[in-house]
């Protein structure tokens, strides 16, 4: 028996009034009965027979339920039913003596549901990581009638049955074995629907596919090994109600260092695919035909094809179901940073040498949705992966790093791979210096931070989409910012406030700022601890702090810009600049523009060029929109990740602080520059300790 768990939508309103919420998402207190009186569900749901759904803190079931009022009424589960195959849902709703009742229920909640002819899509892509099912839970439709006829001391006891059926492709090979399974693909030979848009009637118990159905399904897996034993693939369809059904079947399979196969066939099923049930299905790939499969991925080096490559610590992929593929073997940029003669800062400027990567392997660190990124391989001297969805669909946008490793399993290098559809190149804004800062060149910038998935601010979005990622001053590594349960505060939040990551395989990670340990694959936010030089790109996960300084010995060139008080020495870019090809961190002077001589306005809202001037404007707003010319450009309170009361948390987010990292390192041997605002100032030309995360914004290369 294999348990899974059932994590529906989350849900963005409180609910109604007469459902008992807790908290304003939906959240119930931990109590371990309902209140006296009043109705209550204990709720339990299985696919295929012997897989009961595990409950989460984020499940949703909808209600309907004409006797008391409740219209797609969401009920969140009680606290003690997280993990469990019993989810408790209570309601301040109360029973009324000699009434009849009927309740309907379903599951995943879905918000835009107006009536009991609910709709939902189920994807004709589908994920699953290594041998685990539990991709199946996120993708079913359950649902439940139930009546009573008298008031219950007890909660309810509810079936929820499963709507779709499921196919469990089994695959046992001799000719394969060794190699790991990429991708399943299965086109209807019947006509039949197999994924796509639905409607279903929870009192008919009726299902509807939409005149968009997909007659084929995708099923991608990650670390599908295949033996001479069965590896079971689980994928989530449109029942066929007996009817015998054909299917065309390819299988894509892969093995280190060598090109993709291809393995065609046709398989049947008499008896057709069952509502509910578990239906096995045999896939013998040994009798398959076989072909090599055609690389159809995206050299990001190299996006247009015209033979000129770029690499870099950040690349942008902007389509659904693509393959992408970047060089392994390159340090960041792979630019010498010369080494600075006569060099009179504080720290060293002895220039920096990359080498050239020999990795053994590649896997993906983490990602701010389950499965993000997929397949994330290497082959010979290239990282490949594919975003999620199929071609031509909507792109599910975020932030993902892989990383290579040696043979011991140590990581070499990592890159961050910016999931969004924005096209940044046609958005860039050209900001006019002030004619005591010209020298600094033409100054051409993103529209939003890097790591955002939108431009703009709280105040528009209603998110915290916009504020990117974090970076420590010098370091390539991004560490998340908040989430968008609130647009943040004045002072500290807490650790958790960051936004969820998770690893390959779809499991969240926790973000740990008391342990003092390194580690290169967790969450680590630690205090009184610096890396050395040769840790740099062994732990992208670890944010440390020792002697306001991330690093044990200053490096002013690590952004390619050591100190200088020559406006035009702006430097270049290095192997540790976390920007995209043709981008770099910007130069000292970029937020000149934003007052009006390009010097520091302390508490000088007339000297600011920027649309808000009052504290209650830019603490609603979420930030300010500066003028920079011709034009305006919105710039968050991104906040900082920063030591506080002994510990590293998000800072003054959303309400406060907006630290936007430049690429000049300070005189001081601790501090770099910054471009930094409140609402209370607009500092072009601040500083500050440069351990602190700050947003970044990138500069366009000229």
């Amino acid at each position: 028996m294999r348990n899974h768990f059932l994590s529906a939508v989350a849900c963005c309103c409180a609910l109604c009034a007469a459902v008992s919420c807790g908290d304003d998402d939906g959240r119930m207190p931990d109590y371990s009965k309902p209140a006296e009186q009043t109705i209550a569900f204990r709720c339990t749901s299985a696919w295929g027979g012997d897989n009961p759904t595990l409950w989460t803190d984020e499940s949703r079931v909808g209600l309907y339920c004409e006797q008391t009022g409740s219209v797609n009424t969401p009920l969140a589960p009680a606290a003690i039913s997280a993990g469990e195959a019993e989810g408790l849902f209570y309601t301040r709703m109360p029973w009324e003596k000699s009434k009849e009742y009927l309740f309907y229920l379903y599951a995943p909640y879905g918000e835009s549901n107006t009536s009991t002819l609910i709709s939902g899509s189920l994807s004709a892509a589908q994920m699953q990581n290594g041998a685990s099912s539990s991709h199946v839970d996120g993708l079913g439709l359950a649902y439940a009638a139930v009546t009573a006829s008298e008031p219950s001391e007890t909660p309810l006891a509810v079936t929820l049955k499963q709507v779709f059926g499921y196919l469990d492709l089994s695959v046992s090979t001799t000719k394969w074995a060794g190699w790991t399974m990429e991708s399943i693909q299965i086109e209807s030979l019947t006509d039949a629907a197999l994924a796509g848009s639905y409607t279903f009637d929870l009192a008919s118990g009726k299902l509807a596919f939409g005149s968009d159905a997909s007659k084929s399904l995708l099923l991608r897996v990650s670390g599908g090994e295949l033996s001479g034993e069965p590896f079971h693939a689980y994928a989530v369809t449109a029942p066929s109600d007996g009817t015998p059904q054909r299917y065309g079947i390819t299988v894509t399979v892969a093995r280190e260092n060598e090109s993709s196969m291809v393995l065609t066939g046709e398989v049947s099923l008499d008896g057709g695919l069952a509502p509910e049930e578990q239906t096995s299905l045999t896939l013998p790939i040994d009798t398959f035909d076989e072909a090599m499969a055609e690389d159809n991925s995206i050299d990001l080096s190299d996006p247009d094809g015209d033979g000129t490559h770029e690499t870099a610590n950040c690349y942008v992929a902007s389509l659904a179901g693509q393959t992408y593929r970047f060089p392994a073997n390159v340090m960041g940029n792979g630019a010498t940073t010369p080494a600075t003669p006569g060099y009179a800062g504080a720290g060293s400027a002895d220039g920096i040498v990359p080498a050239p990567l020999a990795p053994a392997s590649a896997g993906l660190l983490w990602q701010t949705a389950p499965n993000l990124l997929l397949d994330v391989k290497l082959r010979g001297t290239e990282v490949y992966f594919t975003t999620n969805g199929t071609a031509g669909e909507t792109l599910s946008e975020g932030n993902a790093v892989i990383a290579v490793f040696d043979a011991s399993g140590n990581i070499l290098w990592s890159w961050h791979i910016w999931v969004t559809a924005a096209d940044l190149d046609a958005a860039v804004q050209t900001y006019v210096l002030p004619g005591g800062f010209a020298a600094a060149g033409t100054t051409v910038m993103m529209d939003r931070n890097l790591g955002a998935l939108k431009s703009g601010l709280w105040e528009t979005n209603g998110n915290n989409l916009a504020l990117g990622l974090l970076y420590q001053w010098g370091r390539k590594d991004p560490f998340p910012n908040i989430d968008d349960a609130d647009m943040g505060g004045t002072g500290a939040l807490a650790i958790t406030r960051l936004r969820k990551t998770y690893d390959a395989a779809g499991n969240a990670l926790t973000a740990d700022n008391t342990s003092t340990d390194l580690s290169a694959t967790s969450w680590r936010y630690i205090n009184g601890k610096a890396l050395s030089a040769e840790q740099i790109a062994r732990y992208p996960m670890n944010f440390t702090c020792a002697n306001s300084d991330w690093i044990d010995t200053p490096q002013d060139d690590l952004w390619g810009n050591p100190y200088s008080d020559e406006i035009g020495d702006t430097g270049h870019k290095s192997i540790y600049d976390p920007c995209p090809p043709g981008y770099r961190v910007p130069h000292r002077y970029v937020g000149t523009p934003f007052t009006v001589d390009g010097l520091n306005a302390k508490k000088k809202p007339d000297n600011w060029n920027a649309q808000y001037k009052t504290q209650a404007e830019i603490q609603a707003a979420g930030g300010n929109i500066f003028s920079f010319g011709n034009g305006q450009s919105g710039y968050p309170l991104g906040g900082m990740l920063f030591l506080n009361g002994g510990s590293i948390v998000p800072f003054r987010t959303g309400k406060y602080v907006g630290h936007y990292q430049v690429s000049m390192s300070a005189s001081s041997a601790t501090k770099s520059y910054r471009f930094y605002f409140d609402y209370a100032n607009v500092n072009p030309d601040d500083s500050n300790a440069r351990y602190i995360g700050g947003s970044v914004r990138c500069m366009k290369i000229q």
